[in-house]
């Protein structure tokens, strides 16, 4: 029986790395040749747009107006973020160790690198153009850079998986987007959190929570007059059964809105119709007329009248009330379609807004005053890009076109390349009344099976499951297999905690106890399974079973909360509160280094 687990596991490497099989009339014998555009920004003196390819690490200038490529920065990492510092140029570039590469305009070349934290992805600059301010999501940090030195001044921690990030008007404040939420999830309310750091005196002062069920923040911007920053998110109604997806039952699309004075917030409106969601929403851009929001999932973005939003707001009493509101929006808002798939990035100037869309590598120029397709430019920034298999299923895996009302895709629990968004869900697949905390699909594949229960057979029943359960959709086999495909590609990011690529010395006495305890009696080989289910203490109050399936603990320092019901907020919980096979006494000393090997896989 192990003979034939291992058989399968060497199956699914085997696919995830050779790439050319043949799918369904889409033949995988064509180079991986697609550019990815995840951010795009302006340099209006130089009358320039820079659009951040992530596929092939570089930043390409086109003129404004013309579409005319002026060249391009090469990095050496993949950059995910720029912004323009007068004569320079600041690119966020990571794969798992960050850097900030400072580039000349002029020479449209990287003159240094600077080290900042795990996982950079975003970047802004202070008014005055001296420093730098780094999203780090994979330290949970923000990274401040003296851009005169060049150096790494102060490392400000936040919460968790910092996305996105904006300076106040007046350089005071940064606030940053936290992507997922900090806390365990078995209780009433859980949401994400934006966090305020005061720039002078280097610390976070605040963190604000979002409505219930906040997940997912992509997008954050400070209003033109400075009083109001926008959060665009998912919503996720965790709190009900997942039986139907009219009036957006399991998930919306949400903006939720800051008083910058006050540092609270002030209220969440929802950005889908009653019967046509915009799932997968992304980049927010602010003029002194409009708030401008990127759907992903839906191929469009919301053009917001600002000062109507405002007003309606401040006449509304139960704020409260908007997070289930699909109509609030109605007569402020218009949605206007894009020439492409997977619209992430979005600017404007003047009455011009530019959309980078990330799976057709293409960035529309829409002109305001008449947003008809007619007067969309679409400039196609790859015009020789072909398509794999794996591109393909990770396109339907984020395209919310093929859902029923385009409520959401798979994205909507998997956000950020298939892994989790923190919240406990009910699903049908074993009962209602028992919610169970979302996997990241990371190597669910090869460590069959699926679910934390483990409901499904395998993988490939759960994807096509899901489709049919979670977006009430029947899709061909060949996109279903296309979904197989990218998640088998997924590979663990190297871990924070890792030092130079390798265990740290507490790390290292970590393992000890590890197998000390003998943890690696469930998990163990290659992904840290032995792909069974056992029992791990009481039971929660909503469960229906006390036997749970093995997961990975491959980047377990990337999916928290812990257990199958997120009981744990911390890996450290799991050994302390839970125990979680921890049959004799061990010293605070030996439990953290424990949780520093665990959280190094």
């Amino acid at each position: 029986m192990q003979s034939g687990k291992k058989l399968k596991a060497l199956f699914y490497v085997f696919i995830a790395v050779v790439m050319f099989v043949s799918l369904s009339g889409h033949m995988n014998i064509l180079p991986v040749s697609y550019f990815s555009p995840a951010a795009i920004t302006i340099d209006q003196e130089e009358e320039v747009i820079y659009v951040v390819e992530n596929a092939v690490n570089k930043v390409e200038a086109y003129k404004l107006g013309k579409g005319e490529s002026k060249g391009a920065i090469k990095t050496k990492l993949p950059p995910k973020d720029a912004v323009v510092a007068g004569k320079s140029l600041l690119i966020a570039c990571s794969y798992s160790e960050g850097v900030l590469a400072v580039a000349d305009k002029k020479k449209m070349k990287v003159k240094k690198e600077i080290a900042v934290g795990h996982g950079a992805c975003a970047v802004t600059v202070s008014p005055d153009l001296t420093e730098a301010y780094v999203a780090n999501q994979f330290s949970d940090d923000i990274s401040i850079v003296n851009l005169k030195s060049a150096k790494e001044v102060a490392r400000v921690p936040v919460l968790r998986q910092p996305k996105a990030l904006d300076i106040s008007k007046d350089g005071k404040y940064l606030y940053v987007a936290n992507f997922l939420t900090s806390k365990r999830a078995d209780v009433d309310t859980v949401c994400a959190e934006v966090s305020i750091i005061d720039i002078k005196a280097r610390k976070k002062i605040k963190d604000i929570p979002l409505a219930n069920g906040s997940n997912a923040l992509r997008g954050i911007k400070t209003s033109a007059d400075g009083k109001y920053v926008f959060i665009s998110h998912n919503l996720g109604r965790f709190q009900v059964p997942t039986t139907q997806l009219e009036q957006g039952w399991m998930n919306t699309s949400a903006l939720s809105v800051i008083d910058a004075e006050k540092m609270t917030c002030i209220a969440t409106v929802l950005l889908d119709d009653p019967e046509n969601g915009a799932a997968g929403s992304w980049g927010i851009e602010c003029t002194d007329d409009h708030v401008y929001v990127a759907h992903s999932g839906t191929h469009d973005f919301s053009a917001i009248d600002y000062k109507k939003l405002i007003d309606k707001l401040n006449a509304t009493e139960n704020k409260e009330a908007l997070s289930y509101d699909l109509r609030f929006l109605a007569d402020l808002r218009t949605r206007v379609q894009v020439k492409g798939n997977g619209p992430r990035a979005i600017k404007s100037l003047g009455d011009k807004v530019f959309v980078a869309s990330y799976f057709s590598d293409t960035l529309n120029i829409v002109d305001m005053n008449n947003p008809a397709m007619s007067h969309i430019k679409c400039i196609a920034l790859n015009p020789e890009m072909k398509l794999d298999s794996v591109r393909l299923g990770e396109i339907y895996f984020n395209d919310a076109t093929y859902c029923f009302q385009r409520w959401q895709s798979c994205n909507g629990c998997h956000p950020d390349e298939a892994r989790t968004d923190g919240l406990n869900w009910d699903l049908l697949n074993d009962g209602m009344g028992n919610p169970k905390n979302c996997k990241s699909m990371l190597y669910a594949h090869p460590t069959a099976p699926a679910m934390i229960s483990g409901i499904r057979p395998d993988a490939e029943t759960a994807v096509r499951a899901g489709f049919r359960h979670i977006q009430f959709a029947r899709v061909e086999e060949s996109r279903a297999k296309a979904v197989d495909y990218y998640l088998m590609s997924l590979k663990a990011v190297p871990s924070p905690y890792l030092v130079k690529g390798k265990l740290s010395d507490k790390a290292e006495k970590g393992k000890k106890v590890f197998e000390k305890m003998q943890c690696g009696v469930c998990h163990v080989g290659e992904y840290f399974t032995d792909q069974k289910k056992h029992q791990i203490g009481e039971m929660g109050p909503y469960d229906h079973q006390n036997t749970w399936d093995t997961p990975t603990l491959l980047e377990t320092w990337r999916t928290s909360p812990y257990l199958h019901d997120g009981r744990c907020a911390t890996m450290k919980d799991v050994f302390v509160q839970e125990k979680h096979g921890i049959w004799s006494d061990l010293s605070e000393e030996e439990i953290d280094q424990l949780v520093e090997y665990v959280l190094s896989l």
